[in-house]
């Protein structure tokens, strides 16, 4: 019989690995946020300096 630790080593290497593999959605929105943050600001910096 199996025990729990197995299969949930088992299963923790099958999610690593696919995070590994694939971007997740909420990287990808992640990303798009630090994008989005840091163009405000320097838009804003911009106005500001005007």
């Amino acid at each position: 019989m199996t025990s729990l630790r197995h299969i949930a080593q088992a299963l923790d290497s099958t999610v690593v690995r696919k995070r590994l593999a694939e971007p997740t959605a909420a990287a990808k929105i992640q990303f798009h946020c630090r994008t989005n943050i840091s163009h405000s600001v320097f838009t804003l910096k911009s106005q500001i300096q005007v």
